[in-house]
């Protein structure tokens, strides 16, 4: 591999269609640089790949443990869900846990990312509504989290609130940053997301799977989430999910999350490394090959042999007809 560029590639029959530039950063738990491709030095929107992070105060209080809240649960405070019926009856019965409706819901209504799941839910009547909103189980977890503080919840997704101000410092305290520094905008779900450097993403998964440069309470969070995750990964995205078939295929080696425009995160804690990566024209669909090409790099090797390290495209008639791969 060309380790000072990461070029994911689209064929069509023998003909190369598009071309998809990544870059990408391994870490260690000190910030040290394992392998780097590209200029990862600029910042990047973390978007959904920070759910891990964002999930540690809820631990980090003791929310969590008061709460007596299920692996599924802490998976889900970590997910980009597909809206499936096993995910939104997970969401409902946390509300009602809590005390509370869809309405306390700050992330806004979509319908489920999953399509047979759509058409389920058509089919039956209802309405999409907050609970089928991909980030609902983050949202779910900062509800947690100002219950059990005894914080008005009401704009909780506004960025000097104090749930959003414990999200900040936590995932300031695991990548050296003072996260307000920050560019700032706002994430599809409503709440801020911070323009951030690559390789203090990959530093801070490299802690999250590992726990080492953290204290002792912030290392036994970051095992409870690290091991939802892996132990529940349908929670974490769903049917036919990267996220989803990656933590299946490693068998608890590894944990990852994507987020929106192309961006990847992973812990792998027997290396004490993370990775973290974007497609710089923001396809999903190259930063998915991307991660399975740098854990082969690092040769983190699937316990299900069949996974691939190259996607396949089929169309509606179920032909293969486009191949995604590391450029040859």
């Amino acid at each position: 591999m060309n380790k000072r560029e990461l070029v994911i590639e689209v064929t069509r029959g023998r003909f190369v269609e598009s071309r998809h530039q990544v870059i990408a950063v391994i870490c260690d738990t000190k910030g040290k640089r394992h392998s780097q491709w590209g200029d990862v030095d600029q910042q990047v929107f973390p978007r959904s790949t920070a759910k891990p992070l964002q999930a540690l105060p809820l631990m980090l209080s003791g929310a969590a443990q008061d709460l007596n809240l299920s692996q599924r649960q802490l998976a889900m405070a970590c997910s980009s869900h597909n809206g499936e019926a096993q995910h939104s009856n997970v969401i409902t019965a946390w509300l009602d846990q809590l005390g509370m409706g869809s309405e306390q819901l700050e992330c806004g209504s979509h319908w489920p990312l999953y399509q047979p799941a759509t058409v389920a839910l058509a089919q039956s009547g209802d309405q999409a509504c907050a609970v089928h909103n991909n980030c609902s189980g983050k949202h779910c977890g900062f509800l947690s989290f100002a219950h059990h503080q005894g914080i008005d919840p009401q704009g909780y997704i506004d960025h000097q609130h104090p749930v959003q101000l414990a999200v900040n410092d936590a995932m300031g305290r695991m990548m050296d940053l003072k996260i307000a520094n920050h560019p700032m905008g706002i994430d599809g779900c409503s709440i801020p997301t911070y323009a951030l450097p690559l390789p203090n993403l990959a530093m801070a998964f490299a802690r999250f799977g590992s726990g080492e440069e953290l204290p002792d309470g912030w290392q036994k969070a970051c095992h409870s989430l690290y091991h939802a995750m892996v132990n529940e990964p349908f929670y974490v995205a769903g049917s036919k999910r990267h996220c989803t078939k990656v933590m299946q295929a490693y068998g608890g080696q590894v944990a990852c999350k994507t987020g929106a425009e192309g961006v990847y995160g992973a812990a792998i804690p027997s290396l004490g490394l993370g990775i973290a990566l974007k497609a710089l024209d923001g396809t999903t669909r190259a930063a998915e090959v991307a991660l399975n090409v740098l854990l082969d790099y690092l040769q983190i090797k699937p316990t299900e042999p069949q996974f691939e390290q190259h996607l396949e495209l089929h169309n509606c008639n179920k032909i293969h007809v486009s191949d995604v791969q590391l450029t040859s």
